[in-house]
């Protein structure tokens, strides 16, 4: 099983909603995180986009790099300019840098657009790493 951490700046926004994503896409596959560099509430409006789009929010909640301190990932993912240092640092095979605005959604039209967003990257990670798993011949 991959193991996948998303990291932002507050864990309010991109991280959820991309781990969220994975999770809904992939969790037979997939062991996903998600932690902020300052952590906050996640946002009601990323939340509501999620939830739109029938993805399953339950569990999601905010939380510090503290928090997965002592983990090992098969890849780390930046996804917001103030986050990329100290996502890589944290200890991974592979890390990947996605820049998103890391703010909270003025509306869940905004949400929804970066939850879009953040879908096609998903489905393209998983699609390549499914690609790298298996062999052609």
């Amino acid at each position: 099983m991959t193991s996948v951490l998303f990291v932002c700046h507050s864990n309010s926004v991109c991280s959820p909603i991309a781990e969220a994503l994975l999770n809904h896409l992939a969790a037979d596959r997939y062991r996903v995180m998600s932690a902020g560099v300052q952590p906050v509430a996640i946002d009601a409006n990323a939340l509501a986009a999620l939830n739109k789009l029938n993805v399953d929010t339950g569990g999601l909640e905010s939380k510090g790099l503290d928090a997965v301190a002592d983990e090992y990932f098969d890849i780390v993912v930046s996804l917001c300019e103030q986050a990329e240092a100290a996502a890589g640092a944290v200890p991974a095979e592979r890390f990947m840098a996605w820049h998103f605005t890391d703010t909270p959604c003025c509306s869940e039209t905004d949400a929804s657009k970066l939850t879009q967003e953040i879908y096609e990257r998903i489905k393209l990670l998983v699609l390549v790493q499914d690609r790298q798993e298996k062999t052609l011949w």
